[in-house]
Order: C-alpha cells, then sequence, then structure tokens
C-alpha cells in the first residue's frame, strides 16, 4: 500500500537543501517523522510512507488540491482537506471484503450498514481486502481524527480512536453515490478532524415523549453529521418521560413513557455511534410534577397554616432534607442506566416573579418555614445563597456517584466572577435572564469562562430548532464567538449543542431537524468557517439529508422557503416555495431509494406535506 498522499513511494528530495536554507523547520519535520514512527508497526507501509513525506518534503510528491467536480464530491460537515487523487470512480460490488486491524475496527461494520442500509461487508484477510480499517492511537495528536484514501480499487480508513472511525463512516456514506444502477465513489484523499469536542443535540421527551423509532431515526441523523453527544431532558413540570422504579407513582408525561429497558436501548444504539447520552432532571423548578404529587416536597409557610394563600409549587423545597433523598435516589437509578461522565441537573428558570397565573409561578422564596429554619441559621437571609447551598449540596451527590455534573447557567450570578459554586460543574450558557428572572446585570458567556468554567455554548437565538432558529444567522455562527467571547480562554468553550423542546409537539420538527443536522454540525466542525449561502451549499445539503441516489443537480431547497429550521416555518405552517413545482418535487422524491431510516423519515415527512 502506498501513501496516502503521493500514492506511491516518496522520490529523492531536497533534505540538504532544506537543511541549509531552513534548519529549524527541518529540525520541526524530522521531530514529527520520529514521534509518528514511534507509535507505529513496522509492517504499516502507508504510514511510514507518511512520515517519510513529512522528513523529506519534496516539491512533487504532495498531490495538489484542485478544483474538483461537486458531481464527485459533496460532504456537509464540510471536511479539512479532501483531494482528488484521479478523475476516475470505483465501482462497489457488495458485499465488501474488509480487513479490521482492532477490535474497534470490527464494531465498525454494522455502524457502516445503518448508515448505508445498502451495502454488505465480510471480514477477510488484509491482502484480500477491499476495504481496510484501523485504529492508530497517538500517530496524530488529535481526537477523532480520520483518514479516507480510495484509490487503486480499495478503501482505506484510519482513525485515532473509535470516534474517528465514525466519523470517517460518516464520510463514506456521503462520498457513495448511486448512479446507472451502480454505487461508485470517486478516487480521493481525506484527512478531517473537528474543531469542538463537544457536537450536541437536545431531545425534550419529557414534555411530549418521542416514540423510539423517530428517537433512533434522530440519533443516525445524528451520526451521520457527526455529533458526540444526546441531552435527554427527561423531566420537566408536565411530567417525567421514563417509568422509575424507585417512585411508580410519579405523573408521566404526555405520550408512551419510556421504560428503563428503552432508555437502556437508546444508550445502546447511541454507543454504536460513539454519542455519549446526558440524562437531565431539571430541579428545583419545573417541578409542579412532584410538588403536586409530594407535598412534603413543597414550601410552605406559617401563613398557609393559618389559612393564608399557599406558596407556589414550581420549585422544591430546598430546605427539607427528603427533598435531596428523592435526588440522590432519582440519580441513583438514572447513573445505573446512563454509564457516561456527565448528568445535567436542570437548575434553571428558579425565579418567575413577571409570571401571574394559577398555579402561580414564583421565584425562590424567604417565606417557607422549613427553608427559614436551615438557613437562617447559616446566614443565608436571601435567595441566591440557598440556590448555591442547593447547587453544591447536589453536585456532591452527583460526584458520589463517580459523575460530573452539568447545568444550565442563567440562575448564576457570574457578574463578580466568583460564584460560591465549584469550577468544574460544566455550564451550559442558554440565555442571560430576563428581568425579574435572575441575575442579569454583569452576566455573560464570557464571564463564565474568564471565571474558569468550561462551557457548552447553547444561546437561544442561534441554537434553538423551536422558535428561534434561522439559516441566515446559523450560517454564520461561531461557537466561541456569538455571543462574544474571550479569546486567551475560548478554550473553555467546548463545543456548541442545538436544542429541540417541546418533544414531539412540533410539527416542523420531522422536516427541521434533518435540515438542522448537518448545517448545525457543520458549525461545531468547522467554528472558524462560515458557511456559504449559494447552490452549491444547498446541493451539499440536499445530498447530506437524502443520500447517495439523489440526482446531482437536485436542489431540493429551491423547492422551499430557503432552509426552513425555526418558528416562522412552525406557525405559517407551509414550508414551500410560492411557485414550487410539487408534482415534479414528489416525483424526486418518489424515486429515491437505498434510503437510510432518517432519510426515509426525512422523505416521508415532506411527501406528506405535499398537498
Amino acid at each position: 500500500m502506498g501513501c496516502y498522499i503521493c500514492y506511491g513511494k516518496p522520490p529523492k528530495c531536497f533534505r540538504r537543501s532544506l537543511r541549509r536554507v531552513a534548519p529549524w523547520f527541518y529540525l520541526a519535520l524530522r521531530s514529527v517523522k520520529l514521534r509518528l514512527r514511534a507509535s507505529l508497526s513496522a509492517q504499516d507501509d502507508m504510514l511510514k510512507c507518511f512520515c517519510n513525506h513529512l522528513a523529506h518534503p519534496q516539491k512533487y510528491a504532495i498531490i495538489k488540491p484542485i478544483m474538483f467536480n461537486r458531481r464527485s464530491l459533496m460532504f456537509l460537515p464540510r471536511v479539512k482537506n479532501e483531494r482528488l487523487i484521479s478523475d476516475k470512480t470505483l465501482t462497489l460490488s457488495f458485499p465488501l471484503k474488509v480487513w479490521c486491524g482492532d477490535r474497534p475496527s470490527r464494531n465498525l461494520l454494522p455502524v457502516l450498514h445503518e448508515m448505508m442500509p445498502y451495502s454488505s461487508f465480510v471480514q477477510s484477510a488484509r491482502e484480500d481486502a477491499d476495504v481496510t480499517v484501523c485504529v492508530t492511537p497517538g500517530f496524530i495528536q488529535r481526537p477523532e481524527f480520520y483518514t479516507v484514501t480510495c484509490a487503486d480499487g480499495k478503501i482505506d480508513v484510519m482513525a485515532t480512536d473509535y470516534r474517528g472511525l465514525i466519523n470517517a463512516a460518516a464520510t463514506l456514506a456521503q462520498a457513495i453515490r448511486f448512479e446507472d444502477g451502480k454505487f461508485v465513489i470517486p478516487e480521493i484523499a481525506i484527512t478531517d478532524h473537528p474543531d469542538s469536542s463537544w457536537r450536541s443535540v437536545m431531545l425534550d421527551p419529557a414534555r411530549h415523549v418521542i416514540p423510539m423509532d423517530e428517537v433512533r431515526a434522530i440519533i443516525l441523523g445524528m451520526a451521520k453529521s457527526k455529533y458526540n453527544k444526546l441531552h435527554l431532558h427527561l423531566c420537566d413540570h408536565q411530567g417525567f418521560s421514563y417509568f422509575s422504579d424507585v417512585y411508580p407513582e410519579l405523573p408521566l408525561s404526555p405520550g408512551t413513557t419510556y421504560t428503563k429497558d428503552d432508555l437502556r436501548e437508546i444508550v445502546a444504539y447511541a454507543g454504536m455511534f460513539g454519542i455519549d447520552v446526558i440524562p437531565e432532571i431539571d430541579l428545583p423548578a419545573h417541578s409542579f410534577h412532584l410538588t403536586k404529587k409530594f407535598d412534603y416536597l413543597k414550601c410552605h409557610s406559617e401563613d398557609e397554616e393559618n389559612g393564608g394563600k399557599p406558596l407556589s409549587g414550581w420549585n422544591i423545597c430546598i430546605g427539607n432534607e427528603e427533598s435531596y433523598t428523592y435526588i440522590k435516589n432519582i440519580l441513583s437509578e438514572l447513573a445505573e442506566i446512563f454509564p457516561y461522565e456527565y448528568i445535567h441537573m436542570g437548575t434553571d428558570e428558579i425565579y418567575m416573579d413577571d409570571i401571574d397565573r394559577e398555579p402561580r409561578i414564583t421565584s425562590f422564596t424567604c417565606q417557607c418555614k422549613v427553608c427559614n429554619a436551615r438557613f437562617l441559621p447559616m446566614g443565608y437571609n436571601t435567595l441566591l445563597p440557598r440556590f448555591y447551598y442547593f447547587v453544591n449540596r447536589v453536585y456532591n451527590i452527583v460526584g458520589d456517584l463517580g459523575k460530573k455534573m452539568m447545568m444550565w447557567n442563567d440562575q448564576i450570578d457570574i457578574s463578580d466572577g466568583a460564584p460560591d459554586i465549584p469550577r468544574d460543574i460544566l455550564i451550559e450558557f442558554w440565555r442571560v435572564a430576563m428581568p425579574h428572572r435572575g441575575p442579569v446585570e454583569g452576566c455573560s458567556m464570557q464571564a463564565f469562562v474568564e471565571a474558569g468554567f468550561e462551557v457548552v455554548n447553547a444561546d437561544y437565538p442561534n441554537t434553538y430548532v423551536d422558535l428561534y432558529m434561522k439559516w441566515n444567522k446559523l450560517k454564520d455562527w461561531n461557537l466561541r464567538k456569538n455571543p462574544a467571547d474571550t479569546p486567551a480562554v475560548d478554550f473553555r468553550i467546548l463545543g456548541g449543542e442545538t436544542c429541540a423542546w417541546e418533544g414531539n409537539n412540533y410539527p416542523h420538527y420531522r422536516h427541521a431537524l434533518y435540515f438542522t443536522f448537518p448545517t448545525f454540525g457543520d458549525r461545531c466542525w468547522n467554528v472558524e468557517k462560515p458557511l456559504a449561502e449559494d447552490k452549491e451549499t444547498m446541493l451539499d445539503l440536499t445530498r447530506a439529508c437524502l443520500g447517495a441516489s439523489v440526482p446531482v443537480d437536485f436542489n431540493l431547497f429551491s423547492y422551499l422557503k430557503g432552509v426552513p429550521l425555526g418558528d416562522a416555518y412552525r406557525m405559517e405552517g407551509k414550508i414551500f416555495a410560492d411557485d414550487a413545482d410539487l408534482s415534479a418535487l414528489r416525483a424526486t422524491l418518489e424515486n429515491l431509494s437505498h434510503l437510510s431510516v432518517d432519510q426515509e423519515h426525512l422523505k416521508n415527512n415532506l411527501l406528506s406535506l405535499i398537498q
């Protein structure tokens, strides 16, 4: 096997000239060569050749980037480096023979079939293989890095870790085309890696449970757009989205409630694609479902005992030790199901003084006799230190379970940079609180990173698919700069999350989510490089959403009112352009074939909207 850069042995080069003219550059390249070779198998000729290129560069060894044919290469998220080796294509004849160099590589075979259901694979010896797959840790110091090389009738995939293999599979799925009754792939060389380590989607089954088949389709769509986190908002004031063995009497969310086995199935299916699933139990607010059922978790005042108006049940009573017993029991149950690093504890919107309705949604209160009995002796006479007490108690419960805590930002007063909570809590920034709903002055995302917190950017105007996301903003969104950042510490902004609130209540999710995955995924993968608003980008997005059999020049979005993502399309209920030829669109969609589950969902949802 030759080098994936020159696809052959490197000719003699100008080592002596380089050593004389730029000795520092020569030494740097030689150092890279030695570090790479230390981690490689002596038999891996492809990588050894790659090392020789680094140590002995010469004028003609590397294939120069060319103006490739957009009919052959279309990727979204965009890959970092792509080169056409030739104008030829490889014709794929299934089943393909695959050599898997290690255990993670063998786990890739079912992933390939899920992403490309028309494909089939059999394991073989390396010398007989059509496809070689190998994980080589440390050969490049970048998590999720991968290379794909298609040439001389073979496909070679190499990655630094399992998630890199998943990313490579997603790229292969977009590279393959179905033309003239054959599956073909261009002769290409690709190297790629993400700019951010946190690329996430939040689903909200608490407000309406999302059917399992839709969850699986969503996870597959996420994997093909190279996400690595799924955040599940499991409870809200409407109820619990799964049936708890510890508290079977908990009020349940609308829709068909998940069993614990359903949650395990979600974790297992997402795990196949290298996606961590993060459960959220939203407390202390959004808790009507708890306080209506368990009166002992509700705040009570002295006036209430004398016939006065009851206090709100929006927040659980954080002065009551029973509240922490409840939290410990629920989190212990979830920790057994979700094996990953983080548990999300919500903590948003505890202040809601501007809303006057029954049952009244109010902020924390200093009128609760149980809270006052606990906090006044501590000197906690105001609401904020009481909230920080709650955060620290929950942080310790989460830590005792071997997990790390994640929370929303809006109730933390970061204005002086020194809130009394641990700095290793991962902050999900979604907004500065509205007036009367929490601290405002001096609070910002950059204040959190400057104070030493790591942050996930979920700034609602740019990331919420329910009401706010718009293509003309998203294409230029930079998760490190919107909202404003401090460049010296922007490494603490781990990545971004797009949020789909209200569960299955919004019909527009059935198309908007699938348009969002590759678009938002690209903004997390290529942070500093905006998306163009041109025909080629729309062709890329069409292909990413609908797969290998899409006609070469088919632009789905020429039939729509742009890229329908957020509120305008949900409220209006019509996504098609006024002059769209819907009969032609229907015919094209109906002729699509060899679709994966997520693509089939999108196709059927679009057909259902055509009158």
